[in-house]
């Protein structure tokens, strides 16, 4: 089995049909409402325990409702919340999403407590790093504690994953800490030194080699419906797929995938399987509408590559 710490945000989602994304001075009438559970590290520990890994989540509520909510959440579903902080001087984080009739969403967020996540928190889960096999962060966390987390987490054995989003600016020292770094077009920009967002696989390939040249040792860029593209320190680079479904909504697809692919790799499988059962996972989360209710199970992900006809994975 697995195992995988996760240091990241927790937040409550305020989910809205809308028919489209609000316009500047434009209100709209939405359709039906919900509330979830969210956060980029919530997400991906829920989904890491759902595809039977040993999960930890490193992270901060609030000492209100919704931090009580997700710490339950979290324990309900198998995440090791020892190392979860409840703060007193910040609310739980919250995020109010928009969900147009494609699934796409639009989303505002208020850091709250995850905000408080601090380079203290990271040297008090060294034992939560020793016992993991990898480690995951996201960029919803303050920078420098992201970095202290990828330099400790290294030390103490992890293979260490980033889902760069939403994009931030990093300590140069923290690139030769990626083992593997996860980003969309948009962000792949940004890191980049790009201003505008280019679409062509060249230019895709290029943008690519300036952060590779940086240290990260392997760089996955996902592209929606259109699969994406892995490129490996050995120079080597190849496509991958997406799944052909109807998306409901897609907050928390990419958070299925990182924890997906995160999984398969520490299980052993080469990174061409490990990138079709990740878009697996993240292809099943837009299915149902929030983060934490769309998260798959391990047997649904098995299911949806056993219909693609692909018999040589091993669930």
């Amino acid at each position: 089995m697995a195992s995988i710490a996760v240091v990241g945000s927790l937040n409550i989602d305020l989910v809205m049909r809308a028919p489209h994304c609000p316009k500047t001075g434009e209100t709209l009438i939405g359709g039906p409402f919900g509330m979830a559970g969210g956060g980029k590290g919530s997400n991906q520990a829920l989904a890491a325990a759902r595809l039977n890994a040993s999960s930890y989540i490193i992270g901060c509520v609030g000492a209100d409702d919704f931090g009580k909510k997700l710490r339950n959440l979290l324990l309900e579903n198998g995440v090791d919340c020892s190392h979860l902080q409840t703060r007193k001087e910040a609310p739980t984080g919250t995020a109010l999403i928009a969900v147009n009739h494609n699934g796409e969403n639009s989303i505002i967020l208020s850091q709250g407590a995850n905000s408080l996540l601090d380079e203290q928190a990271i040297a008090d889960s060294k034992d939560i790093f020793m016992k993991s096999d990898c480690a995951l962060f996201q960029m919803e966390s303050p920078p420098l504690t992201v970095t202290a987390g990828l330099k400790l987490a290294r030390q103490s054995g992890c293979k260490t994953f980033l889902s760069a989003e939403p994009p931030f600016s990093l300590p140069g020292e923290s690139w030769a800490n990626i083992d593997y770094m996860i980003l969309n077009e948009r962000a792949l920009s940004f890191y980049s030194g790009h201003k505008q967002q280019q679409k062509s696989s060249v230019n895709i390939n290029t943008m690519a080699d300036e952060i590779l040249k940086r240290g990260v040792k392997n760089l996955v860029v996902t592209q929606s419906s259109k699969g994406g593209m892995i490129f490996m320190n050995n120079g080597d680079h190849f496509s991958f797929d997406a799944f052909n479904i109807r998306s409901v909504d897609n907050t928390g697809a990419r958070d299925a995938f990182c924890s997906g692919f995160c999984i398969a790799l520490t299980e052993g499988q080469p990174v061409e399987r490990a990138a079709r059962f990740a878009s697996a996972c993240g292809a099943l989360a837009c299915t149902k509408i929030g983060a934490h209710p769309s998260l798959p199970w391990r047997h649904q992900v098995g299911a949806l590559l056993g219909e693609a006809a692909d018999d040589e994975y091993e669930l």
